[in-house]
């Protein structure tokens, strides 16, 4: 016992990683059907407090046996609340999403969380809830809400 409460006296504190004029390059598995390749640039601000980040997504599957499945989008995140190693914010993106039955226009506003294990701060995995708003051959409204969408990025 005291053992570990000598670790946990000795061991740094970790402090949130500041990614302002940064790249993240990685996957986001939320636009589409299909996980997409994504780049994140954090736009640089005044302040590490201000978190605004640009992104983009792109996916391709050829393997459904009942032709391609591809998506193609960008999106806006602004991050709500910035803690040691965790960020909270908004999104809101549109992207163009094919599958073999069906073409649409997507807009997604979501909420996200990602955040950073101690020691890896350029890695970041994150968790999103929200929902699609699919505009093409006929609409449709679609909650992510039960199975979150998965992100991780690392930062370079």
């Amino acid at each position: 016992m005291l053992l570990v409460l000598a670790a946990t006296l000795l061991v740094p504190t970790a402090e949130a990683g500041d990614h302002r004029g940064r790249f993240g390059f990685g996957f986001h598995a939320g636009l589409g059907s299909i996980p997409a390749l994504s780049a994140r640039y954090t736009l640089p601000t005044s302040s590490p407090s201000v978190n605004a980040q640009v992104e983009l997504d792109g996916g391709v599957d050829t393997g459904t046996g009942d032709g391609l499945s591809l998506v193609a989008g960008g999106r806006v995140l602004y991050g709500v609340v910035a803690e040691d190693n965790l960020s909270l914010y908004v999104a809101g993106g549109a992207a163009y999403v094919a599958e073999p039955e069906a073409y649409a226009i997507r807009i997604q506003p979501a909420l996200g969380a990602e955040f950073f294990l101690f020691g890896l701060e350029n890695l970041g995995f994150g968790v999103e809830w929200g929902f699609n708003i699919d505009l093409g051959e006929s609409f449709r409204l679609q909650t992510f809400g039960g199975a979150p969408a998965a992100t991780v990025h690392y930062w370079f």
